[in-house]
């Protein structure tokens, strides 16, 4: 096992960047912010199990944010959480966790991962041939969190932190690796169904078509149930219960969207001042946009473009 961030050797003011080079070393390169004003302090740990990377990774609050997709890096993340509060964005779905929670991601795609009270995670690296060989479906349960008090989740987790900390020889991690991966799958399987009937996949393709509406009208400050019921032509009824089962609601989830889209704009640049940013993401009231998004992210719209 190799310890990569030794915080006693370095200074308060190095700590932070070696963090961010450390973690574009063992997992993807990405944009890295802090999340609290305390001098920065982590650890992180890895070991390689047949074609698994194991990393167990602490830190004080931080926020890890990919922009670019590079189907170059052939691996998805696995991630067992101990944190009492974690957020992952990809693509169109937020994700949240908590103590005991799994959530399964793709490394080769943008997405945001937020730790606004501390980071303390088992990351796993999966191959990406490999995961499609345990889990050839893995594209329906990117970014859905698996829920720690189900019974296979519990079986799931109990197998990371074995795999994770028990020395075996690469034969026997290989069939770790298996056991282990046949288990998430069942698990998904279970919480999340498979390909379903005909009305759930009916169900999918209306929530989809929802979102991507949604997506495509973020600076509409007159969306509410109703209009974007109507838009989509279901009934406000349809439309509240299509979320309900993804344990959601949809102004909910527009919500989630519109600050997800405001951080994006102020990280990339693409925003210069906090007024555009909201208005142009559907936020009508700075005052509100503002503490929503220091809700979310640990800091305010202006901290952020400031660089604080």
């Amino acid at each position: 096992m190799t310890l990569l961030f030794p915080t006693p050797d370095l200074g308060a003011r190095e700590r932070f960047d070696y963090w961010q080079d450390v973690i574009a070393a063992q997992f993807v390169p990405s944009i890295n912010r802090q999340l609290s004003d305390d001098c920065f302090d982590g650890s992180l740990t890895s070991v390689t199990k047949g074609a698994v990377t194991f990393s167990r990774i602490r830190s004080l609050p931080v926020e890890y944010a990919r922009q670019r997709r590079d189907d170059a890096i052939d691996s998805f993340f696995i991630s067992l959480s101990f944190c009492s509060e974690a957020h992952v964005q990809q693509g169109d779905r937020l994700s949240r966790q908590g103590p005991g929670d799994i959530v399964l991601y793709d490394s080769a795609r943008p997405f945001t991962a937020s730790f606004p009270k501390g980071d303390d995670q088992i990351v796993l690296g999966v191959p990406r041939a490999l995961m499609l060989q345990h889990i050839p479906d893995v594209e329906r349960y990117l970014n859905r969190t698996l829920e720690s008090h189900t019974p296979l989740a519990r079986l799931a987790r109990t197998l990371v932190e074995t795999c994770n900390s028990q020395e075996t020889s690469p034969a026997i991690s290989e069939r770790l690796n298996g056991a282990l991966l046949d288990v998430l799958s069942g698990a998904y399987e279970a919480a999340f169904g498979t390909q379903g009937s005909a009305t759930e996949r009916r169900h999918e393709q209306q929530v989809e078509r929802v979102k991507h509406f949604l997506l495509a009208n973020l600076a509409r400050t007159d969306l509410n149930v109703d209009s974007i019921a109507a838009a989509n032509h279901l009934s406000s009824r349809s439309l509240s219960r299509i979320f309900a089962a993804e344990d959601s609601t949809v102004m909910r989830w527009l919500w989630q969207q519109r600050l997800a889209a405001s951080h994006a704009g102020l990280v990339s640049g693409r925003f210069q001042q906090v007024s555009v940013a909201a208005l142009s993401c559907g936020f009508s009231n700075l005052s509100h946009f503002s503490k929503a998004f220091k809700q979310a992210y640990g800091i305010t719209p202006q901290q952020l473009l400031n660089g604080a």
